[in-house]
């Protein structure tokens, strides 16, 4: 894992970003002409690309209440995107009043709004300033130190968020130093796309229609993404598979997929005599 990355570029209507494409695809309002070519383009080859969208929210949503409903009460939310509703704090807090849920972005589109968004929410939820690229500075943030105990349970919800990260970044060491850091019992929440059991011109082609965002889209195999989740993490039933279906079947399967899955961290085990 490479820390030394670029800090993310100056606000600049004309590029494309992921946060503003995947706003456009679910019907938001909150991104520009550049975004909504890069999502047209997209959809030319996918139409099925604001399904795939609204199927990766759900997921998230379903994966909070799961983490919600095993008693977690705090949130970090990766790449947490321009808000909607429902969205992570709103459901969190309507398992328990007193979640927490620290929202990490560093689109300045995205930190704009959710700022606004937070400063409308009683309590329950704040927004930082942090690049998922550098996991040690997030985990290091004095201000997400305040509102989460890492001492105690915790999940950590990476969701449509490594694929744009490339292999020279590690996305394997990112998710590792937050599995390092969280307390077992905690939980890890993973999706992104995936080029098993994908048309190879279709992957090309939507590759393409993302070269010139702030980041790219990278597909990856299932093997590949599964093996994200490390040696102190167990995935929890039914494993990884398309966000769709998980944990059963909530929507129709699409051309393109995502997989998603959420994985607890155990409880280290001492060998006799240790």
């Amino acid at each position: 894992m490479n820390d030394d990355v670029p800090s993310q570029p100056p606000f600049n209507v004309t590029t494309p970003t992921p946060a503003r494409i995947y706003d456009y695809y679910l019907g938001g309002k909150d991104n520009f002409p550049a975004d909504r070519e890069a999502g047209e383009k997209v959809m030319r080859v996918f139409p099925q690309a604001p399904e795939l969208a609204l199927a990766n929210r759900g997921f998230l949503l379903r994966a909070v209440r799961y983490c919600a409903d095993a008693g977690i009460d705090q949130f970090i939310d990766l790449g947490t995107g321009i808000p909607t509703s429902p969205n992570v704090a709103e459901i969190a807090c309507a398992f328990n009043p007193r979640a927490r849920v620290i929202g990490v972005d560093n689109d300045p589109v995205v930190l704009s709004h959710q700022r606004a968004h937070a400063s409308s929410v009683s309590g329950g939820y704040t927004i930082v300033e942090g690049d998922v690229r550098r996991p040690w500075a997030i985990l290091a943030d004095s201000r997400l130190n305040e509102v989460i105990d890492l001492s105690r349970p915790v999940a950590v919800l990476c969701v449509a968020v490594l694929h744009f990260v490339p292999d020279a970044e590690d996305p394997a060491g990112i998710l590792g130093a937050f599995t390092d850091t969280i307390t077992a019992g905690s939980y890890l929440a993973v999706s992104a796309v995936t080029s098993t059991d994908t048309d190879p011109a279709v992957v090309t082609q939507i590759e393409d229609a993302y070269k010139n965002a702030s980041a790219p889209l990278i597909f990856r195999t299932a093997d590949q993404i599964l093996s994200w989740f490390g040696p102190s993490l167990d995935l929890v039933h039914p494993g990884l598979l398309d966000v769709s279906q998980w944990p059963t079947g909530i929507g129709i399967p699409t051309d393109v997929r995502i997989l998603g899955g959420v994985a607890r961290k155990r409880r280290r085990v001492h060998p006799p005599g240790a």
